[in-house]
């Protein structure tokens, strides 16, 4: 039996990787898939080669990097990966082990490995402390990259005669420790051979392969020598092997596998990972996945989750997986959640959620106190939390607003807004998307702050807008009171002028002191009293073509509608500056008329 686990590991000046970032995994009794998460280019596929790297899968060598692996491509941010194991004993030949003083006659991986490159006789050098040469080859560990499914399904040895596909390497395990198969192997080969010499026999091709025969020895200067023609060695004829499939119930017509497109050929990978399961139900193994929702429908997404992936962390291998589907996490249990992003301002890659602790009290809760991601809120989560998660788990920002509405007015205007910068329309139509920046409806101030607080636990910016539902501005003054009981002995919130606040205004008073609370002054905004007012649109009826009228219509937002936190947020102020530098030329210098 074989056990392996990857405890933690610690990524510094890997690519995307600038400053130190360690990422801890669950122990062994936590038995859930881990999800890395994060938008594109946001650094997920790094952190797998470090792991690829920390177990051995990518064997490291003196010149296993180069330059454009070093963050920032400059020779001075050297790469530094500690990756913590815990792993079985193995037997291996008596040796002198000196940090017992003892002789010794087994090994485990179990320790801290250090891989980190310098700088010598001006080259890049790298080295892994303590070697792990020949230690990984004990364990399962298997790498599935589903970008490449084909390729994962290939057995036959590469031109240098390694093998690259984890099918493959597990079909050559199989038949390097299966005794069974060993005992046969002389009768095998003494059979193969028959058959195929009773088949050539007096047959054209023998006759063809003695020409050749006789042509290379004449060759080699009439040197002695014998051609065969025949199968592979014993060890690599079940590479040369492939799977054939008869789909229907159709068992006379078999066609091999790579000739199905992406998305059989998934399911037949998804077949393999399960017996392979299956199969080493003593040992614990380490499964490595990127994407495994390349190719699958979202439903199978979420069966290829649950069937494959959950059963078997629930089986005690180790799974790890990056992707960038919403369904293929388990919003309800964020310890198997880690988030990362690629921080604009220091160019790089940083760690947003890693937390294998006990489950946060911090998530969002109702009026009543309970969690809305779980199932005694099921309604709420339905409403509020499923809808979004995509974007929340996968944008860089978000911006929540009331109702759809609000997401027309201002994505209209915050497209008149680029297109008047950039002069494109095609930019202007495209810039929350290039930007990963999205909106999120919370159908109402009262679940609002759910929304706001789900996006503090991952880690994810955010930006308020709301319609405040009074005809006066009291914000400042609402947003000072530290606690609930504090606000509600105020007059502000039991007085309406010389009168007493009716139990109506009193509860709007409190949701807009939640949501002030919860988002932070400088992240919300209040369209005073609501978004149509705002607009210069008169009437109260929600139509949604008399709001795109009203936004189009004007030519420049007031700041009641887009203040500048929000052109902030939204990083307008950066485009317009960029716009102004490029199109102002400097005191003296010509103005240049060239297209280019």
């Amino acid at each position: 039996m074989s056990e392996i686990r990857i405890n933690s590991i610690k990524v510094r000046n890997y690519r995307s990787f600038g400053e130190e970032q360690e990422f801890t995994f669950p122990n062994k009794y936590y038995k859930k898939p881990i999800a890395v998460v994060g938008y594109n280019n946001s650094g997920k596929t790094n952190l797998m080669n470090c792991i690829l790297y920390g177990v051995g899968n990518k064997y490291i060598q003196t010149n296993t990097f180069e330059k454009n692996d070093l963050h920032n491509l400059e020779y001075a941010n050297h790469i530094r990966i500690r990756i913590e194991l815990q792993g079985s004993d193995f037997n291996c030949p008596q040796y002198w082990d000196r940090a017992s003083s003892t002789n010794r006659t087994t090994k485990s991986i179990t320790g801290s490995y250090v891989i980190s490159t310098e700088i010598d006789d001006s080259e890049l050098k790298s080295v892994m402390q303590p070697s792990m040469f020949g230690m990984n080859k004990h364990y399962n560990i298997f790498y599935i990259n589903f970008h490449n499914i084909k390729d994962e399904i290939k057995t036959q040895k590469t031109s240098w005669g390694n093998l690259n596909s984890f099918l493959a390497k597990h079909i050559k395990s199989i038949v390097d420790t299966d005794a069974s198969m060993a005992a046969k192997q002389e009768d095998y080969e003494n059979k193969v051979e028959l058959a195929t010499d009773k088949v050539l026999e007096n047959s054209q091709l023998s006759a063809f392969i003695n020409k050749i025969k006789e042509n290379y020895s004449t060759n080699l200067r009439n040197n002695s020598c014998d051609v065969k023609f025949g199968l592979p060695d014993y060890e690599d004829i079940f590479l040369q092997m492939i799977f054939k499939v008869g789909l229907n119930g159709n068992n006379a017509n078999l066609i091999p596998i790579d000739h199905f497109g992406d998305g059989y050929v998934s399911m037949f990978v998804m077949a393999v990972i399960q017996a392979i399961a299956e199969r080493n139900g003593d040992d614990k193994c380490l499964f490595l996945f990127e994407e495994p929702e390349s190719f699958l429908h979202e439903n199978h997404q979420e069966y290829f989750y649950k069937t494959v992936l959950c059963s078997l962390a629930e089986k005690g291998h180790q799974v790890i997986y990056t992707t960038h589907s919403d369904r293929m996490v388990d919003i309800f249990d964020t310890k198997s959640v880690i988030r990362i992003e690629f921080d604009e301002q220091s160019k790089q890659t940083v760690k947003k959620y890693n937390n294998v602790g006990e489950f946060s009290h911090t998530m969002p809760t109702d009026d009543n106190g309970k969690e809305i991601i779980s199932f005694a809120n099921f309604n709420s989560y339905i409403k509020s939390i499923e809808p979004n998660l995509n974007r929340i788990l996968f944008s860089r920002k978000v911006v929540l607003v009331e109702g759809p509405n609000d997401i027309l007015a201002y994505k209209i205007a915050i497209e008149k807004e680029v297109e008047k910068a950039k002069g494109d329309k095609k930019y202007a139509e495209t810039y929350l998307s290039f930007l990963n920046i999205a909106f999120v409806v919370h159908h109402g101030k009262a679940t609002a702050y759910l929304l706001i607080e789900l996006c503090k636990h991952f880690g994810l910016d955010y930006f308020v807008v709301n319609d405040w539902d009074f005809d006066t501005d009291f914000i400042a003054k609402l947003s000072v009171f530290p606690d609930e009981n504090t606000l509600k002995q105020d007059n502000l919130y039991l007085k309406d002028g010389t009168d007493d606040r009716s139990s109506n205004s009193k509860g709007m008073i409190t949701t807009n002191w939640k949501l002030l609370n919860s988002a932070g002054i400088d992240k919300i905004h209040f369209n005073i009293p609501k978004l149509e007012a705002v607009l210069c649109y008169q009437s109260d009826d929600k139509d949604s073509l008399g709001i795109l009228n009203a936004v189009q219509t004007l030519t420049s937002y007031p700041k009641t509608f887009l203040p500048l936190n929000l052109q902030v947020f939204l990083e307008l102020d950066k485009l317009i500056a960029q716009t102004s530098s490029i199109g102002t030329p400097e005191i003296g210098e010509p103005e240049d008329e060239l297209p280019f």
